[in-house]
């Protein structure tokens, strides 16, 4: 090793945090530490126990995106931890999309709506990767899907093309928490095909995703972690009072009045905090380019909710029952009545337990409603859908709050209207400093990265490539 190794302050003790902690560790770097606000690591990664009989929830990331070149797939299947996201499903393995009534769609319907709705999205994708101008300037991805469904409507009359509007939509529903988004109208057409979906199957993590967090962490010296340590302040280019620090580049400032002095700062808040906070986190401020992005890209909120029963709700065979909801039966427009018609699906995952997601201003409206309303207004949707009329209130209800989240302030990004890739390269640009041509400030988590924003794995990633970067300067 050639000059002597830096000091280094981590800002985040999420998946990319920490997993550039694990790196400087087996590279030798003992100086540093992590700062994470709330009281745990693992920022969007949470398990937690749902009951006595040792099952998870997880409420955040659930499962393993694609297995080729994905390093928590490796972490995981090294480690025993995995399992097929429909595998060990025994009995329960059926699909079925009903309406409110309780009907059931039949198979030939869903298949024609599924392969028009597959076909549309391959061409959004198409634009940015092939270079394509899109039709219209700024145009979005929600606009495109139902300009170009239109054509395949007229082919239908009444209830034939009913059915098939109301399919399409809960297919959006779904594409709105994949994306992070309210509606896809947000979301850029031309821009759209820059996230890469790694080939493979998609795995879940019996155990709970945060043990491959824990894999991670166990060669990062305990005393290297600080919890309930929210920043307040990166001063950086040494722009701090104390002269006798002047050995170091930057002075990281905590709510708590703490103050911790480096050679290199990595932030790996997310996009959500710099939102929030960029304009008075960083003294000097950030350049404009810098700031212009982080207001560019897209960062929306996703949610859960998980709803447990005494006894199963479901017949035995069904895995997941897809949510066809139609809005012309909505006699109350209002978010109290209507934001459970976000949800696209519930997925059983254990018997007596239910998972749906929905994203959005509905989930943000959840996110204000009580346990005891949430469980009332999701018994009410079941006996629609599943024609039950003894559905009991669930023994507990588990929901996510992401958007309230001061530490998150939402779940991931995407790449809005108006936004460009590029944008993203720039979100990931260090900070250089004037006095130095080593980076200052370096910037890692899901929407940094250029093809895996919005991922786990693209989190992770980003924490390595600082990390690299790191231990590069000082070989």
């Amino acid at each position: 090793m050639g000059e002597t190794k830096p000091k280094i302050v981590i800002i985040g003790g999420g998946i990319s945090g920490i997993a550039l902690g694990d790196h400087l560790a087996k590279n030798g770097f003992k100086d540093y530490v992590i700062l994470e606000a709330s009281n745990r690591t693992g920022g969007r990664i949470y398990t937690v126990n749902l009951d006595a009989e040792g099952h998870k929830a997880e409420m955040g990331a659930n499962w393993i995106h694609g297995i080729e070149r994905n390093p928590i797939f490796k972490i995981a299947d090294d480690n025993n931890l995995l399992e097929l996201r429909h595998g060990n499903k025994g009995l329960r393995n059926k699909t079925s999309f009903k309406m409110e009534n309780g009907d059931e769609v039949t198979e030939k319907i869903v298949n024609q709506v599924n392969l028009n709705y597959g076909q549309l999205i391959m061409q959004a994708e198409d634009f940015y990767q092939s270079g394509m101008p899109t039709m219209e300037e700024n145009d979005s991805v929600g606009a495109f899907l139902e300009r170009e469904y239109e054509d395949t409507l007229e082919r239908y009359t009444n209830g034939d093309r009913h059915i098939r509007e109301l399919l399409f939509d809960q297919r959006k529903r779904l594409e709105c928490c994949i994306s992070g988004c309210d509606t896809l109208s947000e979301v850029s057409l031309s821009e759209f095909g820059s996230y890469e979906e790694l080939p493979g199957v998609h795995y879940t993590i019996p155990p709970g995703f945060t043990a491959v967090l824990e894999i991670l962490k166990s060669s990062i010296p305990k005393e290297n972690i600080l919890l309930n340590h929210p920043v307040k302040c990166i001063r950086w280019n040494r722009q701090f009072p104390e002269p006798e620090k002047n050995v170091y580049e930057c002075c990281v400032e905590c709510e708590n009045g703490e103050k911790f002095y480096a050679n290199h700062v990595i932030c790996t808040v997310s996009l959500g905090v710099l939102k929030a906070a960029c304009d008075r986190m960083f003294s000097p401020p950030l350049p404009k380019m810098k700031l212009d992005a982080i207001d560019a890209v897209g960062f929306g909120i996703v949610d859960k909710v998980i709803v447990q029963f005494d006894e199963p709700v479901t017949e035995p065979e069904l895995f997941r029952v897809e949510l066809v909801w139609d809005n012309d039966l909505i006699e109350m427009n209002d978010l109290r009545h209507t934001w459970y018609r976000k949800i696209y699906s519930f997925e059983v995952v254990h018997d007596n337990v239910l998972v749906g997601w929905l994203s959005g201003k509905e989930a943000l409206y959840m996110e204000s409603l009580t346990e005891e309303q949430i469980g009332q207004d999701i018994v009410e949707a079941l006996k629609k859908f599943l024609n039950k009329k003894d559905i009991p209130q669930p023994r507990k209800v588990i929901r996510t709050r992401w958007g309230n989240n001061p530490f998150t302030r939402g779940s991931y990004s995407f790449l809005k209207v108006g936004a460009q890739a590029v944008d993203i390269d720039v979100l990931s640009e260090p900070l250089m400093g004037s006095e130095s041509d080593k980076p200052q400030v370096c910037f890692a988590g899901e929407a940094t990265h250029p093809t895996h924003y919005s991922t786990t794995h693209g989190a992770l990633l980003t924490g390595l490539r600082e990390g690299k970067r790191l231990t590069d300067l000082y070989k």
